[in-house]
């Protein structure tokens, strides 16, 4: 890339339209952090990847768990082990064959010209440290796609992924996601954090998400009983209310936007002081922050927009 010149200083910054000017405010980041003497980043801008999750009762938490299928072994909601939550799905194979598990059927993934991309991913544990499962993306009449490859159980959570990648042009089908024994065997085991998400890009493999990890994150319905989403994250920061917990007025901290703080290009706030912007902002990086002395508590929030 050519060094910049003075005369590109137009792309520096975005001139906003009327329309994004006056946008609302659709997101925002609570914040409540010790400041010090060294400079430390208070909120950073970050759009994130968004995401989905296909599966309706992902981290069994609702009572209903007749969206999964138990094949060769019996399958209940059990509230004695979680890697998420209060519940895991308790896997019992019957013990007369290798592939005893549970499987979850996705609704018809659409035809689409461009390549879908499918990803499955679980987390595991064992009853006891002995035996072994693969997760495996199968078509809906069982044919292995794609799997994880063998995992040994442990009395530890364990994730497991795969991925597959439909053709563009194909037909509209189901698709499965299957976790089960590798060989025969009798050790129970959980399951918990079951995800499947379809992408038109090949981003890696998603962290696992549901409605209920935190702010951008929802449900597509019912809590626990449909589908969930992760929605774009802050992206711009438009406003912010900052208070200054300290009872001592010369605990200054000073708050920078898009630059590192000091007490020269700090907008100073002394103690039991506020900041709390009245007119929009369009700042695209960060907020920092830096105390004169001490180590003040600053709270309060960040508002902003999830597009820049």
């Amino acid at each position: 890339m050519a060094n910049e010149r003075h005369t590109d200083a137009r792309g520096w910054e975005i001139d906003f339209s009327t329309r994004q000017s006056v946008h609302p405010y659709t997101r925002y980041s609570p914040f409540r952090a010790a400041t010090s003497t060294t400079v430390s980043t208070l909120f950073t801008v970050s759009r994130g990847e968004t995401a989905t999750n296909w599966v309706t009762n992902p981290r069994v938490e609702a009572a209903d768990v007749t969206m999964f299928t138990a094949t060769g072994s019996a399958i209940s909601r059990d509230t004695g082990q979680a890697s998420l939550g209060t519940a895991s799905l308790l896997v019992n194979p019957a013990n007369s064959d290798a592939d005893e598990g549970v499987y979850w059927d996705s609704p018809l993934i659409p035809f689409n010209i461009n390549p879908q991309h499918l990803t499955v991913q679980v987390e595991h544990r064992g009853a006891s440290a002995s035996g072994a499962v693969t997760l495996e993306l199968m078509d809906s009449s069982g044919t292995v796609l794609a799997t994880s490859g063998t995992d040994s159980l442990a009395t530890s959570w364990r994730r497991l992924t795969a991925q597959y990648t439909v053709a563009g042009s194909t037909a509209a089908a189901a698709y499965r996601l299957s976790i089960t024994t590798t060989a025969q065997h009798n050790i129970n085991f959980y399951v918990d954090k079951i995800m499947f998400e379809v992408r038109e890009d090949t981003t890696a493999v998603s962290t696992y998400i549901d409605g209920d990890n935190g702010i951008n994150y929802e449900w597509t319905g019912t809590a626990n009983a449909s589908t969930s989403i992760k929605k774009p994250g802050l992206a711009l920061i438009k406003g912010i209310f900052l208070k200054n917990e300290s009872g001592t007025a010369a605990d200054i901290v000073y708050v920078a936007f898009d630059t590192i703080a000091t007490s020269t290009t700090g907008i100073p706030i002394l103690g039991g002081g506020t900041l709390d912007t009245n007119w929009p902002l369009g700042f695209t990086n960060k907020i920092t922050v830096i105390a004169a002395q001490n180590t003040p508590t600053v709270s309060g929030v960040v508002w902003g927009t999830h597009y820049a």
